[in-house]
């Protein structure tokens, strides 16, 4: 296992000596920035019997361009009903209410939407999710926020079952899988008219439903919740990784001559036991490993599929005050809150206040922090004021920006795939440090784009990837596209962005 540069591990050691004199807030410096600085004066009205115009049982969407000027908007939406507060960035950390009022913008019904820039004009588009009668309809944006629906219905996960990089089928748990016609990586920089789904089969024509849980439609019932496909054993074809709720339980399959096979005890999973297992470079050596989001635990990746537990859990259930984080309805992230290279991992109840932030300190071991409590409904991270760090947005009656004053760095990867609609999914990234291009004991940072949550729930699907760099001032970067195109450019860098396009402008 490689191991980072010194000054970074020893600047990871004194952090960790600082959490454990109860410091650990101090880890990530988060400061609350007046209303009356940031713009966000506007209390939120709520809807009453009488007054129909404010949100009902309000929740907070991801931040996400909505008007297209290249900066982070606040969508705030009646999760029961209602309409949208809207404050658009203005990209120095400060924002103006949408002068249109609630009702202009907001036709997505009861649900926030998976947000996706269908066509490229940078304007986010989005796609409903559990709104009654209207779920996975495609809404474009019109360039300026506003929205119109088209006759595109899509809603679950976007998987790549036939190993050929692009994210063409659909998983919608219960229902199945499915082949989209046409496919996302043939859609362009156009939506088509209408897409059909073609059955391709059912969960349990490869899992079992496990024995004595009841069918229900009820859609927080034990089901065949989520799956995610990932190279996990670096053979350039994808495993699956299916879980079912409530019972918490995943299964890893791996596609054999003719079926998906189980292989969950085989490469070294506890097979028996609950968890919900999720991908990512934990330890950021080149392969991905396993996260374990029911019991903390996370399992190391031998590179070549074999995982082994790592004595460094991340949380424990049983010692946390709070249970748990995650109980399978809510929100997860992999994001690099500190920039210190490795991804952290927040988590955002639904129906619980459970919710936790853990940072990855490096050498697989992680903090708990404090001070990014609160439920998805309210809180959200994104870089809006444009320095190269990730910030917290959280509403109540007002939105209240919290400005991140890391002093880590850090770059990003904008994309510019060939199908808008496919947006990252299918790419892989390395960024390594300055002048070691390719030398993989001098990775910075790796990952499989992949699609980790389902349009359930609030997700972006965005061009533009943030990469943590520590106290780095520049670094190589390498990526992968889903047709096996590679690119690189060497010396990125910190705070400015790098764009990769997968193909060239004569189309080659």
């Amino acid at each position: 296992m490689w191991k980072k540069p010194f000054a970074l591990c020893l600047i990871n050691l004194l952090t960790l000596a600082a959490s454990s004199l109860g410091a650990q807030d101090s880890l990530l410096p988060l400061v609350r920035v007046d209303n009356s600085e940031s713009g966000l004066d506007h209390v939120v009205k709520i809807q009453t019997k009488t007054d129909k115009e404010g949100l009902k049982y309000p929740w907070q969407s991801p931040l996400a361009d909505i008007n297209g000027d290249g900066n982070l908007d606040i969508m705030y939406y009646g999760h029961h009903g209602g309409n949208a507060a809207i404050w658009f960035g203005k990209g120095d950390g400060s924002f103006t209410l949408d002068p249109d009022g609630y009702k202009a913008r907001w036709i997505f019904g009861y649900r926030d939407p998976l947000w996706v820039d269908v066509n490229g004009d940078g304007a986010m588009d989005g796609i409903t999710t559990e709104a009654p009668r209207m779920r996975g309809i495609l809404a474009m944006n019109t360039g300026d926020g506003h929205f119109q629906n088209t006759k595109v219905n899509i809603y679950g996960t976007l998987l790549d079952l036939d190993l050929d990089g692009h994210h063409d089928d659909l998983w919608m748990g219960p229902k199945g899988a499915y082949s989209l016609s046409p496919s996302i990586s043939e859609w362009g920089n156009k939506a088509p008219e209408t897409v059909k789904k073609t059955k391709l089969w059912m969960p349990e024509d490869v899992i079992p439903w496990p024995e004595g849980v009841k069918k229900s439609k009820h859609p927080l019932a034990p089901n065949y919740h989520t799956a995610i496909t990932a190279d996990l054993d670096g053979d350039n074809k994808a495993e699956l990784i299916v879980t079912f709720s409530k019972r918490m339980l995943s299964w890893v399959l791996k596609k054999g001559a003719d079926k998906w096979e189980d292989q969950t005890g085989k490469i070294g999973l506890p097979a028996s036991e609950k968890m919900w297992l999720l991908p990512d470079d934990v330890d950021v050596d080149g392969d991905l490993d396993l996260i374990d989001l029911l019991g903390g635990w996370w399992y190391a990746n031998d590179g070549k599929g074999q995982f082994t537990k790592n004595e460094n859990r991340i949380f424990d259930p049983k010692k946390r005050k709070r249970g748990g984080p995650w109980d399978g309805d809510g929100e997860y992230q992999v994001i690099d809150l500190d920039n210190n290279g490795y991804r952290d991992l927040t988590f955002g109840g639904d129906h619980s206040q459970k919710t936790g932030a853990f940072l990855n300190m490096g050498s697989g071991k992680f903090v708990e922090i404090s001070n990014v409590n609160g439920s998805r409904r309210h809180r959200k991270f994104g870089d809006v004021d444009n320095d190269y760090d990730l910030d917290m947005v959280r509403c109540g009656k007002t939105a209240i920006y919290y400005r991140n004053d890391t002093t880590n760095t850090a770059l990003k990867i904008k994309v510019i795939p060939q199908s808008w609609m496919e947006n990252v999914l299918g790419c892989s990234v390395w960024v390594f440090e300055a002048g070691k291009m390719g030398d993989n004991n001098a990775l910075i940072h790796y990952r499989q784009c992949i699609m980790l949550r389902s349009m359930k729930r609030s997700n972006v699907l965005d061009t533009v990837l943030h990469v943590g760099l520590g106290k780095a001032e520049s670094a190589d970067v390498r990526i992968r596209f889903p047709d096996g195109t590679v690119k690189e450019v060497a010396g990125v860098k910190a705070k400015t962005t790098v764009t990769f396009k997968q193909s060239n402008e004569d189309g080659k």
